[in-house]
């Protein structure tokens, strides 16, 4: 090296050490000028180009940084620094350069704990779970006492080796030591986890209730105890909110809701927590005050309800969907095609949520091309711009409220269902599950949350006196929080665990026929009779209303749900476009 070559590179040193230095200062300008003067002193030091790209994207320039750490990546870069890039990428949507960029990091570094952990969610997010799962197992492998790695990876194997995933926990939280933040995380993967894993060993669904007494802990009673007295440790330490919460759930899932709800909501001189938690309400007073409420008060506040086409009760059982105009042509159609094609005897109901005149007209027309299915529609017209968070809150919650007005007029047992689904066989073996109960539903076991508990995917209710005092005060819990302005996600599942625990309590639960894997079926199952869909799937085929001519696939991990919803979507444009009875 020459005298000169040296000179410039101790400059350069120099200048990297007082640019990080101003940067970690907070003076981003004086940090920006001393990396710039070290690459002119030493062209092409990698130090200083990490710097300038961390400045740059920190900044809010990240088109920029982009262009820069580009061509040094290219030639070898400092892995932080393709970290820097792919992250860059990642944030800015690009997955494909993204995946680049941590590939590289990886074939250097087999199990660099960030470039696996990044390029694992996004796998995750392109639907790619062998690929994701792959990825945290390295990320666990680099980092073997990683708490976010464990769980993630546990999550990941879950569904291939439950036994497994469990045993990850197990050593997770051998290793968490005195730490107990980490070990509450723990717990709260492993408790559910453990919990199915015993119900599989014993020949049991674990994500399916057979029975009411299911719904809380039995088999990871071990591991209750220990999630509560870790939670009680940790009050009045520095993470006390979170501590609070986690004993909220302990009390929970040791079915005493009533001092769990304190602890979930937060006290009263505490601020709302602005989410699901401040939905909770679990005391008697409560439910005394809807029991008070009309037919009417419950609906006050609520657009008109306008029926569009008529439908006469069937004693069988009608199949009601409710969703917007979108959900409608995405999902909707498709759902009822399937339906149309296995068992063309069944009647549906659909009620669009914000469908305009024409939207509306589109509907009914779409569906008298599927005679000889029967079907009406209705439409109210709440006016929400787009399908933002608040308005997705409103149909989901309100929708339970216009079911039970429904249920009130057609007099006949009435089974709603989320619209993302496809029929897989005739529903009417399912219906007959009606007979001599008043609700089905599925309940999950293992579950920590009270809005886990009692699943809406699929609801079915009979006209007993029972049923539509449940379906009352749920409706009357719902429009509760319409008038306050408090509704969040989640609250329709939450009125239905509280409503149903209320009315236990006093003599008067309505009698459940529980829902198994073959009638809410995610295994696409031969013999499941409708079945659902979850996660990253339902996202990836809103696609088909911005680009009607692509479908991006989903790697089910083994499922068939996306074959077989290619197939009916081509149906349903074929009867769309005329090209098809």
């Amino acid at each position: 090296m020459s005298d000169l070559t040296a000179a410039g590179a101790d400059s350069a040193n120099a200048m990297v050490q007082q640019g990080a230095a101003a940067f970690q200062a907070g003076d981003a300008v004086r940090a920006e000028q001393l990396f710039r003067a070290a690459l002119a002193a030493a062209p092409g030091d990698l130090r200083a180009v990490h710097g300038l790209g961390v400045v740059l994207s920190q900044s809010g320039r990240r088109a920029e940084a982009q262009a820069f750490l580009a061509p040094y990546v290219e030639k070898g870069a400092l892995l932080e620094t393709t970290l820097l890039l792919g992250q860059i990428f990642d944030d800015a949507g690009d997955g494909g350069r993204a995946t680049i960029c941590y590939k590289s990091i990886l074939k250097k570094n087999p199990t660099h704990y960030q470039a696996a952990m990044r390029l694992a969610a996004v796998k995750d997010r392109a639907g790619d779970k062998p690929g994701a799962r792959e990825c945290y197992r390295l990320a666990l492998e680099g980092s073997p006492n990683d708490i976010a790695a464990a769980i993630r990876y546990s999550n990941a194997n879950w569904a291939k080796d439950p036994e497994g995933g469990v045993a990850i926990m197990e050593r997770a939280l051998a290793n968490v030591g005195d730490n107990l933040t980490a070990r509450a995380q723990v717990l709260e993967t492993l408790l559910p986890q453990k919990e199915w894993w015993e119900r599989i060993r014993r020949g049991l669904m674990p994500y399916h209730a057979t029975d009411i007494n299911e719904l809380f802990y039995k088999y990871a009673a071990d591991y209750v105890k220990d999630y509560e007295q870790t939670s009680t440790k940790r009050l009045g330490g520095p993470d006390h909110a979170s501590a609070r919460m986690s004993l909220g759930y302990a009390r929970f899932i040791q079915n005493d809701r009533i001092a769990a709800e304190p602890l979930l909501r937060g006290g009263p001189d505490e601020p709302p927590r602005g989410n699901i938690l401040d939905c909770i309400r679990f005391q008697p007073e409560f439910y005394d005050e809807l029991r008070r409420e009309s037919v009417f008060d419950i609906a006050a506040g609520l657009p008109e309800l306008l029926a569009l086409t008529p439908l006469a009760p069937d004693p069988k059982g009608v199949v009601y969907l409710s969703c917007n105009y979108t959900y409608f042509t995405a999902f909707t159609q498709p759902m009822i095609v399937s339906l149309r094609d296995i068992a063309p005897q069944t009647a549906v109901h659909i009620h669009l949520m914000d469908a305009n005149k024409e939207q509306a007209q589109a509907a009914v027309a779409f569906c008298r091309k599927l005679s000889p299915l029967r079907f009406a529609v209705s439409v109210e017209r709440v006016g929400f711009p787009n399908a933002d968070q608040e308005a997705r809150n409103y149909y989901h919650a309100i929708r339970f409220i216009r079911y039970y007005q429904h249920l009130l007029a057609y007099e006949c047992p009435l089974w709603m269902m989320d619209v993302d689904a496809l029929f897989n066989r005739d529903p009417a073996e399912m219906f007959a599950m009606l007979d001599g109960k008043d609700v089905a539903m599925r309940i999950r076991p293992a579950r920590l949350e009270p809005w886990n508990q009692f699943n809406a995917c699929i609801v079915g209710a009979s006209t007993s006196t029972a049923s539509l005092e449940y379906f009352r005060l749920m409706a009357a819990y719902l429009g509760r929080f319409f008038r306050d302005k408090g509704l969040k996600w989640g609250i329709d599942q939450l009125a239905m665990y509280g409503v149903y625990a209320d009315m236990a309590d006093r003599g008067q639960a309505p009698t459940l026929a529980l829902l198994g894997e073959r009638e809410v079926d995610y295994d696409y199952l031969d013999h499941g009779f409708v079945w659902c869909n979850s996660g990253i799937a339902k996202f990836r085929h809103l696609a088909r209303i911005s680009d009607p001519k692509s479908l991006p696939l989903a790697d089910f991990d083994g499922n068939r749900f996306v074959e077989v919803f290619e197939r009916t979507w081509k149906t349903t444009q074929d009867i769309l476009h005329n090209r098809a009875s």
